[in-house]
């Protein structure tokens, strides 16, 4: 038996808010899951805020806050009478507001002088416009623009109790997990894994400016910078080790170019590099492609997640600062 996964499919249609609906209770029920909640999420946002050390007091669900048409998933009070709003997704996008306030959700709730933050959480990687993430009161983790769903699933991997062995199973038959170790493709299991490992990469090229286009599990595309001399990127595993490709804009082609070149000689990792003419439906085009061995990327042997993610970011950082326009 497992009520969380028996009980979700009679929540068709509404599977955030039941999702929001355990996840509050594990919170509400269990201290130890409470403190670990709140290292995790809050320590440094309340830390940096001044407010000295704090514990959550209650929480709420589903607070309605009917002059401003403002609805977040939970409200946590915590021990200083401070008030931490968090919204909560799985795929879907930000609600829009009614006419009296179309704005998106998250910019109302930031609005709201009862909220003294505001924490966002979403299955997969999406940010909010860059001035809500730049906000004083909205709550992002160190390396990122909001918290994922894996981030938490931590909290119940070493649980006994049964209900949290729900939400722990729940949580893994979701893909809400950290990526694992091992770095292969060949698997869908295995593409979704990698993919998790462009976390930090990712959220690099978001504070360059860069924005993320629909693509392949396991590539990177990367377009709409305004300040780079690249009009789009393109990042992938293969089968000779990692592929970056850099599409200049016509007006800068030259200086796209000269400065990948001059990165590239300056980085013993990649062993091939140079311009490239490839056929587009637009007629022939010319790109930089750089290759670079996963051992060279990735050195040799098992490494944990964490230096994988970081490993991948070492690679691909100074070659998208590369093609950034200074002013």
């Amino acid at each position: 038996m497992n009520l969380f996964l028996s009980t979700r499919r009679m929540a068709e249609g509404h599977h955030e808010d039941h999702l929001t609906e355990f996840f509050a209770a594990a919170l509400h029920i269990f201290p130890q899951i409470r403190k670990g909640f709140y290292d995790l999420a809050l320590e440094s946002y309340c830390r940096a805020s001044g407010w000295g050390p704090c514990e959550i007091s209650s929480i709420e669900t589903q607070p309605c806050y009917d002059d401003s048409f403002c609805q977040p998933d939970m409200l946590i009070t915590l021990s200083n009478g401070k008030h931490i709003a968090c919204e909560h997704k799985l795929d879907a996008v930000e609600t829009m507001g009614p006419d009296a306030d179309k704005r998106p959700q998250l910019e109302r709730y930031l609005d709201l002088p009862e909220i003294d933050g505001l924490l966002y959480v979403r299955a997969s990687w999406k940010p909010p416009e860059r001035h809500v993430v730049n906000h004083p009161k909205y709550i992002k983790p160190r390396d990122g623009e909001h918290f994922l769903w894996r981030d938490f699933h931590p909290l119940f991997a070493s649980s006994t109790d049964p209900f949290l062995l729900w939400m722990r199973e729940g949580f893994e038959r979701f893909g809400f997990t950290p990526p694992h170790p091992q770095v292969t493709v060949e698997t869908e299991a295995d593409r979704h894994n990698f993919a998790k490992l462009w976390s930090k990469t990712r959220s690099y090229a978001h504070r360059l400016g860069w924005s993320t286009s629909p693509g392949s599990i396991i590539q990177l595309y990367l377009d709409g910078n305004e300040n780079s001399s690249a009009e789009a990127i393109f990042i992938q595993p293969t089968a000779r080790g990692f592929q970056f490709r850099a599409t200049p804009k016509l007006e800068q082609q030259e200086h796209c170019f000269a400065a990948l070149a001059s990165a590239c000689n300056a980085t013993p990792a990649i062993t091939e590099h140079g311009v490239k003419v490839v056929r587009r439906t637009t007629g022939k085009e010319a790109v930089y492609d750089i290759w670079a061995p996963s051992t060279a990327v990735l050195g040799v042997g098992e490494l944990p997640a964490t230096e994988t993610e970081n490993r991948l970011h070492q690679f691909v950082a100074p070659l998208l600062d590369a093609v950034q326009l200074r002013p």
